[in-house]
């Protein structure tokens, strides 16, 4: 794309924030989340209250003294794994703009998991943004992918999705989600904490919406319980929260003022990692509907003082 065309999209961005993100249709074979094997399990199930806060140094050294409370990428990833991360992609901005997931942080994930032994290493996004391909360069995304050899999956093609069904959901009993995600050894959520209009902040659970086929119907039927009800369907491996840089106000997309806290925040429970990071906002996870949907059913735990949080 030539500079000419860029600019032309970057005029259309502003009109098409939330059109590119509904979608409807016909339904394929039902799907479930691959389970982890018993030794992931059980690590799951130590390190499950850990929440891990790093801050000062490097985004890479953040992101590595982030995992140590939690055993390191290796008790995560297995050599010969298939991968998913799922950063926020979803918006036609550049990385200062802080609507999307910092590139840095992406690049520090894709080096851990090769170190740890993958084998494959895929970046899934359903943008809300178009074309999605500009979300991913503008994003800067794209350019760490390609540096690495990691794949970009552009997950806005219906024929990507399995329906799920979601037992125990209150609003939510099924879904669509990316067949890549469930299909994954070991599946990395890595969401950028912002504000977000519709819902105060955006963190983790939240940020899962662009592994669905049909979100903007969560509006209507309730976005707070489709979100904590998709937790029970749909749970990432890892979750690493980029607070490195922070859209504070007119979020999702901006522009708005950015703030630089310096901090990456990791842990295997996402409801708790939600939590924590509703105090980047001067919140408590109280304030926040849909990470005590989650809590409430039984996803995650949602109160700080029953978390290890760990500075590092």
């Amino acid at each position: 794309m030539n500079r000419r065309e860029m600019l032309q999209w970057l005029g259309l961005a502003g009109i098409a924030v939330v059109a590119g993100c509904s979608g409807r249709g016909t339904r394929q074979s039902e799907g479930t989340q691959k389970p982890l094997d018993t030794a992931r399990a059980e690590h799951q199930k130590k390190v499950g209250n850990v929440v891990a806060v790093a801050s000062q140094g490097s985004v890479r050294e953040m992101v590595e003294r982030a995992l140590r409370p939690l055993g390191g990428m290796e008790k995560f990833v297995r050599p010969g794994d298939t991968v998913v991360l799922k950063p926020n992609a979803a918006w036609l901005r550049t990385p200062e703009q802080a609507a999307n997931t910092n590139p840095e942080v992406v690049a520090a994930v894709i080096d851990l998991c090769q170190k740890a032994g993958a084998k494959r290493i895929l970046i899934v996004e359903h943008t809300c943004d178009n074309p999605a391909t500009v979300c991913f360069e503008m994003s800067g995304i794209r350019k760490v992918a390609d540096a690495a050899g990691a794949v970009i999956v552009n997950a806005n093609a219906e024929g990507m999705y399995r329906p799920v069904s979601i037992p125990g959901a209150k609003v939510l009993a099924q879904t669509q989600v990316v067949r890549d995600v469930l299909e994954a050894d070991c599946f990395i959520n890595l969401p950028v904490a912002k504000d977000h209009s519709a819902t105060r902040v955006t963190l983790g659970l939240k940020n899962l919406m662009g592994v669905v086929w049909d979100r903007q119907t969560w509006h209507v039927q309730g976005l707070h319980e489709c979100i904590g009800d998709f937790a029970l369907a749909v749970k990432p491996h890892l979750t690493i929260i980029d607070a490195t840089r922070i859209l504070a106000t007119k979020g999702p997309k901006g522009p708005g003022e950015v703030k630089h806290l310096n901090q990456v925040i990791a842990g295997v429970d996402p409801v708790a990692v939600d939590a924590f990071a509703t105090t980047l906002f001067g919140l408590k996870p109280d304030d926040i509907g849909y990470i005590m949907h989650a809590h409430k059913l039984g996803v995650g735990e949602a109160r700080l003082n029953r978390l290890n949080i760990t500075r590092v």
